[in-house]
């Protein structure tokens, strides 16, 4: 009798026998195909971070996905970002190893996101995104559960530039430049002595924008008031050119390296990039931020000399009243580097991830949400 699976198929005779390769090509469509997402269904994720804007989009696409999600959040932690998100919320912090223990009680997936973006000092970095992610691990760890994978959003930064034309991909050192980047890579670093306890992916975005987000707010700020900022740089064009990647398809990725690695059962502590696969100009950046507000604006050239003493005045300012510069030494550092490009082929390869949006379709939805919000 002809079986698929072991299974007879009905309505099939019995004298046809079914040829090898019918049987190969069905297995590989089961196994590749159809069970695609078959670990998320039903299943049950810890976001940390998840009031922020990354945090925030990652707990809708594990809900479109009916994936049960739990998020840390601080007592103090607005949920403006999750409106309309489904969620159980634990209160807590990476600081306090109790709170981490209850927040992982029952999950499957740990998709940790929060973490300093800025900072006072170094010490305050490496408490946060280093010291923070280690405690979280240990958490899971003492807690005895048994993870199908622990996400870890890192960045570009971990990495460092890529120093020339060529992408940075995955086999390339790291060479963080920052203090931010330096504190990013040690908790891959402190996380990685974990990968032999549970399954563990990292994934490294380099730009990321879309709708709700405040750091590259301040662009489309400036740019709608008809102004173009540019810092020269070193390349023959003068240009610094960066990869990005739209909230959306960052969330799918972020998604991939969990459920799509879980599935596939790849080896611990995977890195990937993740981008739209073009590398962009600083200037192609601002004029389609211009273009999708249908500005024209003035270039300003700001001498790096200039740019320093700006970072070091507000890196004065924000100690003595007490409060965070976006423009600090820190980030500085940042800013001189002429290429921030990564290449996404791994995370293609391996995750099957395709990114949906192009700067220009990301920057023109970008620029609406801001819009109707009423943000510029």
């Amino acid at each position: 009798m002809q079986t698929r699976h072991g299974q007879p198929i009905s309505g099939t005779p019995d004298e046809v026998p079914q040829p090898k390769i019918v049987r190969i090509i069905g297995d590989y469509a089961t196994t590749n195909f159809m069970s695609h997402g078959a670990f998320a269904k039903g299943s049950r994720a810890l976001v940390t971070g998840a009031s922020g804007f990354i945090g925030s989009e990652l707990v809708r696409t594990l809900n479109s996905h009916q994936i049960e999600v739990v998020t840390l959040l601080r007592k103090t932690s607005s949920v403006a970002n999750l409106e309309g998100a489904k969620f159980t919320r634990v209160e807590g912090d990476l600081s306090d190893l109790e709170s981490l223990k209850r927040a992982v009680d029952g999950v499957d997936y740990v998709f940790h996101l929060a973490g300093a973006i800025a900072a006072p000092n170094k010490s305050t970095f490496f408490k946060h995104n280093a010291e923070g992610t280690e405690r979280l691990a240990q958490a899971v760890k003492e807690s005895g559960r048994t993870l199908r994978r622990f996400v870890f959003v890192s960045s570009i930064a971990a990495g460092g530039p890529s120093g020339g034309v060529n992408p940075r991909k995955e086999i390339d050192p790291e060479q963080p430049v920052s203090a931010y980047g330096q504190s990013k890579y040690e908790a891959e670093v402190r996380l990685a002595k974990y990968k032999q306890v549970f399954p563990i992916s990292v994934v490294r975005p380099p730009i990321v924008y879309g709708p709700k987000d405040r750091a590259m707010l301040v662009l489309f700020k400036t740019v709608s008031r008809n102004f173009m900022p540019m810092v020269k740089g070193k390349t023959p064009s003068g240009d610094k050119y960066y990869s990005a990647i739209f909230i959306d398809d960052l969330c799918d990725l972020i998604y991939r390296a969990g459920v799509i690695a879980a599935e596939k059962n790849l080896p611990s502590g995977e890195v990937f990039y993740g981008c739209d696969g073009r590398v962009y100009s600083y200037r192609e950046i601002l004029e389609q931020i211009a273009l999708s507000m249908g500005k024209r604006t003035i270039k300003l050239k700001l001498p790096i000399g200039l740019v320093r003493k700006v970072a070091g005045i507000s890196d004065w300012a924000g100690s003595k009243f007490n409060f965070q510069a976006m423009l600090t030494i820190d980030k500085l550092n940042e800013i001189i580097p002429d290429y921030w490009t990564c290449d996404f082929e791994k995370a293609q390869s391996l995750l099957g991830f395709e990114p949906k949006f192009q700067i220009e379709e990301g920057v023109k939805r970008t620029t609406k949400w801001y819009r109707d919000h009423k943000w510029i």
